[in-house]
This record gives C-alpha cells, structure tokens and sequence, in this order.
C-alpha cells in the first residue's frame, strides 16, 4: 500500500473544507464572495457619509448550499416612518430600525446569488451601523438518487482532484469502477465523508418554509424592531421552533399589541378580527397565527390568529407543528408595538377538558 500517495490526496482535498470566515467591504468590485461564513460591518463614518447605498453579493460556496442563516449581530438603522426609506433589503425582507440579535434564513438555489443591499437614503441613515454573519448551509446529498434534501442542489462539496491524481490511487483503497469514493474501504468512506455537509450545518438547517428556526427547548422571541417600538410594515414571515411529535410549546405572552379591525373594542381580537376572509381596501390586517392552539385561562377558546392589545400575561398552547405565522399591512401606527414571549418544549400533556355549555 503507498501511503504516500494516501498523503497527497488528503492534503489536496482537505483545505477546502477549512471554514472560512472573512469579512467584505461593501460594493467590491471584485464581484460575488463565496466563502462558507461571511461577516457584513458597515465602514467606517468617514467612508459611510459618501455612500447612498452599500451592497453585498454572495456567491454559494458549493453546490449542495441549499439554505443561508442570516445573523444581525447588530442591526441598527432609521426607524420606519409609513415605510421603511432607510433600510436593509434581502430578497423580499425589508428591515429597518434596531434588529439586533434577530436572525433570518433564506433558501438557495443551485447557481444563485445573494444580494444585501443597504440603502442609505438620508442623513440618518448614513449613521447606520451593522454587523451580519452570513453562513452557508449544505444540505445532504440522497445516496439512492444523487439529489439532495431539496432538489435543487446536486453537487457535492468537494472539489475535483486534479484528473491525473484519480488514475495514480489505488482502486481497492478509494474505490471500484465508479472512480474515487466509490468504494468500501476505509480511504473511500473518508472521501465520502469529505463530500457531505458537517454535523454543524445538519444542525442549522431549517425546516423548509421557515423564515426563523429556534433549535433550544426554551427561548425568547420577538418581533422585528421590537427594540425601536414599533413593527414594519408589509411583512410576512414564519417563525419555527425545534421539536418533536410527542411535544408541546408552551407560549407566555410578555407584551402583544397589534392593531385590529374593530379598533374601538378593547383588548384582544381572534381570528376574523385580525384577518379577513375577503380582501378589502385598507382594512387592518395585522396578526400573529398560532395554529392547532389553546388558551389556558380560556381552554374552549381555540383561535389560530391573535391581534388587538390584551394578549398580555396569556399563556397560549400548541401542538406539532410548532409555527407562528406573523403578518401586518401596509398601515402604521405608533401603537403598534408587536409581540414579545417566551417559549417552552415540553412533553404533551392531556388537553383540558371544555366547560359544558
């Protein structure tokens, strides 16, 4: 057995599986970044009063990215006003006043880029400050079919041995007819093990529709801008939380304020008052879905959506799957303040029985 070539192999693969963790000023015209991770700071206040705008591309790293998490580190922009003028622009999402240590995921695409784009639209919004990490997800190849967990990706992460090195290794240590890794043996399975996503980004990876994933049995969550007093307009997204089919969330609402469309009737509102089953001009639509759920002071009370402004100090409980779904138009007021609560898994218990009627 040479060894010597076993060597060789190893130290051309394994360097491109070293993460990589860069930082990247804005509008390089050196193009796309594709690196595994990825930190976005806003320049220095000399070179930020000369911009208007400062965008970021990201390349995918490899082509069995499937997902990018997203995490503002610090993210502190111009309050909304009616709408977002200075802001942070990520596909569909745009975000604008204080949205530190909130997090985003997006899917990827085989071939497609990123793009982040912070418009700087006033003298305010030239005193922004951010810092992003980006990382790249992979998603695991289907050993059966060649694909990935999502279609789209089909390309393992590793990067071509030079051509003439796979005619020099040994076919019964990296593999049979089918070329290098194809095989059985111990040098084969290292190969393959070099090809699929690390243990880490199993781990991240979010369920497929999910804008937020929280992977921790207990938490926090809060609104977008919860910090800055007031939630963005036009935004729709889906917050997901880990768990298991023999689980259940428990949510305590610290603060909710959400407009509904019966304003002058106080406290909270369900269902039609938060969402309308017929789509009309202006009409508030502001609302936080909490599905397959129950209040516990009001177990008969079992709504999917919840807006107004008497949710507070509730306790609301779930079962499988463990989304909330939040939405609000393109209306804006200072009284809308949005959501804060904490979250527990916890093992299903038997749901209470309804009072009788």
């Amino acid at each position: 057995m040479d060894f010597t070539l076993l060597t060789l192999a190893l130290v051309l693969v394994a360097p491109v599986f070293t993460p990589v963790h860069c930082q990247v000023a804005c509008n390089a015209r050196s193009g796309a970044v594709r690196q595994k991770r990825i930190v976005f700071s806003s320049p220095g206040a000399g070179e930020m009063a000369k911009l208007d705008s400062c965008q970021y591309r990201v390349a995918p790293w490899s082509g069995q990215v499937c997902q990018v998490r997203l995490d503002f580190e610090r993210l502190e922009l111009p309050q909304p006003q009616s709408e977002c003028v200075d802001f942070l622009q990520i596909r569909h999402f745009r975000l604008c006043g204080r949205n530190s240590g909130q997090h985003l995921y997006l899917p990827m695409r085989r071939g497609q880029e990123l793009q982040l784009l912070f418009q700087l639209a006033t003298p305010l919004g030239r005193q922004s400050i951010w810092q992003v990490t980006l990382t790249q997800l992979e998603c695991p190849r289907d050993s059966a079919s060649g694909n990935t967990r999502q279609p789209v990706v089909q390309v393992p992460t590793v990067r071509p041995i030079l051509p003439f090195l796979g005619n020099l290794l040994p076919r019964t240590i990296f593999g049979g007819q089918n070329g290098i890794g194809s095989g059985s043996g111990p040098a084969a399975q290292l190969i393959q093990s070099l090809r699929s996503p690390s243990v880490a980004d199993l781990e991240l990876l979010a369920p497929l529709g999910c804008d937020q994933y929280y992977r921790t049995t207990t938490g926090g969550i809060v609104s977008f801008n919860f910090a800055g007093g007031i939630y963005m307009p036009n935004m729709r997204y889906s917050i997901c939380v880990k768990g298991a089919a023999d689980n259940e969330i428990s949510y305590k609402i610290k603060h909710f304020e959400l407009s509904k469309a019966n304003s002058e009737q106080q406290g909270p509102a369900y269902d039609t008052d938060c969402r309308s089953t017929v789509l009309t001009p202006l009409r508030a639509s502001d609302y936080l879905g909490i599905p397959n759920a129950y209040m516990v002071a009001r177990p008969e009370l079992q709504a999917t959506y919840y807006c107004g402004n008497g949710l507070a100090g509730q306790e609301i409980v779930a079962r499988p799957p463990f989304v909330l779904r939040f939405a609000s138009d393109s209306q804006s007021s200072a009284s809308e303040t949005g959501f804060q609560l904490t979250y527990t898994v916890r093992r299903s218990q038997e749901p209470p029985v309804a009072a009788e009627l």
